[in-house]
C-alpha cells in the first residue's frame, strides 16, 4: 500500500480549514472577508526554503505580485515572508537581497511586511531592521537578541507556538518586557488560556494578537468586541505539508496519528 499518499490526505482533510486555499485569489477572498468582520490580515504563501537560486527568485517574484495585488485590491492586509523561502539556507545575502527587492515593491505601494527570522540570528538580520515598512517574525524565547534593535524596527511579531507558561503572570510579564523594548507587538499562536489573560489585561488594547486562519469564529469577535487589535494569518498555496505540521492544533495531530494507526491495522488485518 502506498503510505505516503493516505497520510497526505488524512493530515490535508484535517487542515484545510486552516488554509486560504491553493492560490493567490483564494487568500484575497479571505482577507477581504475577515476585513468585513474589523479583523486585519497578514498573508503568507506556502512554500518551502528554496534551495537555489532560481527557486528563491520565484518565489521572491511571487511575493513581490502577491503586494502589487494586496494594494490594489485595497483590502487591510499584510505580507508574511519567511526569509528562508527566498534563499536563506543557500546564501543569507542573497535572501536579504531577494527580500530588500520585495520591500522595494511593499513601499511603493504602501503594504508592511513581516520578514520571519527563523533560522537567521540577530546580528544576520541587522539590514532588515533598517529597512523601512517591516517587521520581524521571531521566536518568543528569542525576542531578548533583538532588543538593540527595538528603536528601528517597526513592529515585532512574536510566536509562541511551542509556549507553554513557567508560572502565573508569565505571559502579562512577557508583554510588558517587549512593550519596553519594542514600540509595536504582536503576539502570534498563543495559548488559548494566555489570550484570554491578554484580553483581561490593561494591554488588551495596545498589544497585537494574530490568530491562525480557520481559528473559532466565535473567540475571534470576543476578542474584537474587547478592543484587541486582531488579525490573522492568511496562508495559501500547494505546498502547505510543513506549515501544517507546524501550524495545525496539538488536538488535530493526535487525531492524525490514531488515524494512520487505524489505518495500519486495517491494512495488516487486510
Amino acid at each position: 500500500m502506498d503510505r505516503e499518499p493516505i497520510v497526505e490526505r488524512i493530515i490535508h482533510r484535517l487542515v484545510r480549514k486552516h488554509i486560504a486555499g491553493t492560490t493567490m485569489d483564494s487568500a484575497l477572498d479571505a482577507a477581504k472577508a475577515l476585513n468585513a468582520k474589523n479583523i486585519s490580515a497578514s498573508i503568507t504563501f506556502l512554500s518551502s526554503g528554496a534551495a537555489d537560486r532560481a527557486k528563491a527568485k520565484y518565489i521572491t517574484s511571487t511575493y513581490s505580485e502577491l503586494v502589487r495585488r494586496v494594494a490594489r485590491s485595497g483590502i487591510r492586509a499584510g505580507v508574511h515572508i519567511g526569509l528562508d523561502q527566498l534563499g536563506a539556507g543557500v546564501d543569507k545575502k542573497m535572501a536579504i537581497d531577494n527580500f530588500r527587492e520585495i520591500v522595494s515593491v511593499g513601499n511603493k505601494y504602501g503594504v508592511f511586511l513581516w520578514a520571519d527570522a527563523d533560522g537567521m540570528g540577530a546580528a544576520a538580520l541587522a539590514p532588515v531592521t533598517r529597512m523601512k515598512g517591516v517587521g520581524l517574525v521571531v521566536g518568543h524565547e528569542k525576542a531578548a537578541e533583538y532588543e538593540k534593535y527595538g528603536s528601528r524596527i517597526g513592529a515585532v511579531k512574536l510566536m509562541f507556538g511551542d509556549y507553554s507558561p513557567k508560572e502565573k503572570g508569565d505571559i502579562i510579564k512577557r508583554v510588558e518586557s517587549c512593550r519596553k523594548s519594542f514600540r509595536n507587538v504582536v503576539l502570534s499562536h498563543l495559548p488559548e488560556k494566555s489570550i484570554s489573560k491578554v484580553l483581561s489585561s490593561r494591554y488588551r488594547s495596545d498589544i497585537g494578537i494574530e490568530f491562525e486562519y480557520g481559528y473559532s469564529e466565535r473567540k475571534v469577535g470576543r476578542a474584537v468586541k474587547k478592543g484587541a487589535k486582531v488579525s490573522m494569518l492568511v496562508p495559501f498555496g500547494k505546498d502547505w505539508i510543513k506549515y501544517a505540521m507546524n501550524s495545525a492544533p496539538e488536538g488535530y495531530m493526535r487525531f492524525v496519528a490514531g488515524r494512520l494507526l487505524k489505518e495500519d491495522v486495517d491494512g495488516t488485518q487486510g
